[in-house]
């Protein structure tokens, strides 16, 4: 699990995966948390996922997370890894948040924390992320959390967003 001031960040496991696929209220039971409907906007990823981690375990923390509000104990999100680091030590991030908490600061939170998260092991040198080919909300929260355009991926028609290990503006404790 990864704290920040707001947000609890709770790396999805197979018993809250399968909790999930029972019914978001078997979730929201076992966590004790309000799960709203529009918490994802993706949820055909969640079988995804869970066949992912399924067939390897050893993803578990580099890999798909749960954004809870703590104030609010509600679920407002998901993200994550895309999987471990490669061999060059490069990870890719991911994040979304549910539209009634956007324009909140919560989205740059959990790319921080993400980020930080990845770069307290020494194994990491470089975080990335992908966004559509635009200026849009999600390329000022990976702004915000210190990464930098790095070029266009014109076969995906995807922009590149990334931070190295040397770039990183470690928080002071």
């Amino acid at each position: 699990m990864i704290l920040t001031s707001r947000l609890q960040l709770l790396s999805c496991s197979l018993q809250h995966f399968e909790a999930l696929l029972q019914g978001e209220d078997v979730l929201g039971e076992l966590l004790d948390i309000d799960i709203p409907e529009s918490w994802t906007e993706y949820p055909e990823i969640i079988l995804v996922a869970y066949d992912k981690l399924r067939n390897d375990p050893s993803l578990l923390g580099w890999f798909f997370y749960l954004v809870i509000h703590k104030e609010d104990r509600r679920l407002i999100g998901a993200g994550g890894f895309k999987g471990r680091p490669d061999s060059n030590g490069t990870v890719e991030i991911v994040y979304e948040i549910s539209p009634t908490y956007r324009d909140k600061g919560y989205g740059t939170e959990f790319t921080q924390a993400l980020i930080r998260f990845a770069f307290n092991h020494s194994y990491v040198q470089k975080v990335i992320a992908h966004t559509e080919v635009e200026y849009t909300a999600y390329v000022k929260v990976l702004q915000k959390s210190g990464m930098h355009f790095a070029g266009e991926e014109a076969e995906e028609q995807l922009w590149r967003w990334e931070i190295s290990r040397n770039q990183y503006d470690w928080p002071a404790d």
